[in-house]
């Protein structure tokens, strides 16, 4: 008896619990509905920003590969080739995602409201539109002062509410790989955008290094053993433009670093590019701007293209090497002095790049290890596009790439 009597208090406890359950979750819907009956963003909106929200929930937005203790050639060779391009992606789309719940909202409610007079619609929404322009010239210059920006050295109120706050440039021009970390002395924007790096383009010495650590790497379209199709042929073309256009003397180094005795071998490419860089820095210290030219590889559905000039036109990525390990701290046997200097430079011209080529560039990379950057104040190592692009739009990126160097190193 005591049994059944046991048995049936449990039933209605149970019983009980999944009422106030169902009247907790019907309240949840109640609330929900009222809420969305309310909002001004449709359910695809809604379901987006969320998304958003959780994926950017912390403001770190690093990378996750994995980390090693212990350095060898062949890890900095290839370790930036395996660029996560997925966060990117839900990076772009999440950034892209605001604008565009804003004008569907607009749309939205021009929808809902016609029975209103036109014209005052068209007044609230001149007016909203007004008061975004404002806010938006609070914080960034005008598009007409846009195009004749000359370089950051000069010109350090660009974006200052980016530049002056930590987090929000590294998430806005950055990507920081997870094997590596970046301090906020180290990427304080102000400072960086503000440093001189300007030298004498009109000497007559050589001023430009261009070299290749990867010299065979080529592009969707390449021919077979032909100079031009590869990023050497990208770095003649750069040296042109530099030399004959912008009047820059340029020192161009086609030694093929990654063939060892006519094989492709990349496991000690960087030693022998530093070792050899390093003989022709000695040889001529006029030079002061140091360049290795690569091809990213991406996944094969993905195409990294814009269009400058109406001519279709490879993105470009610059990265930064850090000397420093996630999980060891800086790296003591590679050493960078010129770090800073390499951001500065980075972030330069990527700013002249975004003021006066939409499009053009991909995130600055930062990366654990050094890449030869420390071979000079201003030392770059580009990506051009990917394997999936053409060399006509690996080629045409070679002239806004030019521009922005001699705007940044010419302070003109």
């Amino acid at each position: 008896m005591n049994k059944d009597i046991k048995n049936n208090d449990k039933s209605m406890a149970k019983t009980k619990l999944k009422g106030k359950l169902y009247y907790l979750v019907a309240w949840i819907i109640v609330i929900f509905v009222l809420w969305f009956a309310k909002s001004e963003k449709n359910i695809w909106h809604i379901f987006r920003e969320l998304f958003c929200k959780l994926i950017y929930a912390t403001p770190d937005y690093e990378y996750g590969f994995g980390e090693t203790d212990e350095y060898t050639a062949y890890a900095e060779a290839d370790l930036y080739e395996n660029a996560a391009l997925w966060e990117e992606q839900v990076y772009a789309y999440c950034v892209d995602a605001e604008t565009g719940q804003n004008q569907t909202a607009k749309t939205d409610r021009l929808d809902t409201a016609q029975e209103k007079n036109k014209d005052v619609i068209e007044d609230e929404v001149r007016a909203e539109e007004a008061e975004e322009k404002g806010k938006e010239e609070k914080t960034d210059i005008s598009k007409e002062q846009e195009k004749y920006i000359a370089a950051m050295a000069s010109f350090t109120s660009y974006k200052q509410n980016i530049l002056s706050d930590f987090d929000l440039l590294k998430s806005s021009y950055y990507v920081v790989d997870g094997s590596t970390s970046v301090l906020p002395e180290e990427l304080d924007g102000v400072n960086l955008a503000g440093m001189d790096l300007t030298i004498d383009t009109e000497s007559k010495d050589y001023k430009i290094l261009i070299y290749h650590t990867h010299s065979t790497e080529s592009f969707e379209d390449s021919r077979q053993g032909e100079r031009a199709d590869t990023v050497v042929g990208m770095g003649d073309y750069l040296a042109e433009l530099l030399s004959e256009q912008y009047g820059v003397k340029v020192y161009h180094d086609d030694t093929a670093y990654d063939i060892v005795n006519g094989t492709l071998d990349r496991s000690a490419a960087y030693d022998y590019a530093r070792t050899s860089v390093a003989e022709i820095l000695k040889e001529h210290p006029s030079i002061e701007v140091v360049i290795d030219l690569h091809r990213d590889g991406v996944a094969d559905d993905t195409h990294l293209v814009t269009e400058i000039d109406g001519k279709p036109t490879a993105q470009l990525m610059f990265l930064n090497g850090m000397s420093r390990l996630s999980q060891n701290g800086d790296i003591e046997y590679l050493p960078n002095s010129h770090k800073i200097e390499n951001l500065a430079f980075s972030l330069q011209l990527y700013l002249t790049a975004a003021a006066n080529y939409e499009g053009l560039m991909r995130r600055i990379y930062i990366r654990g290890y050094r890449y030869n950057l420390d071979l000079a104040d201003r030392c770059l190592l580009v990506e051009v596009g990917g394997q999936t692009n053409t060399v006509e739009e690996a080629k045409n990126s070679m002239e806004p790439l030019a521009a922005i160097l001699y705007k940044v190193l010419s302070g003109k």
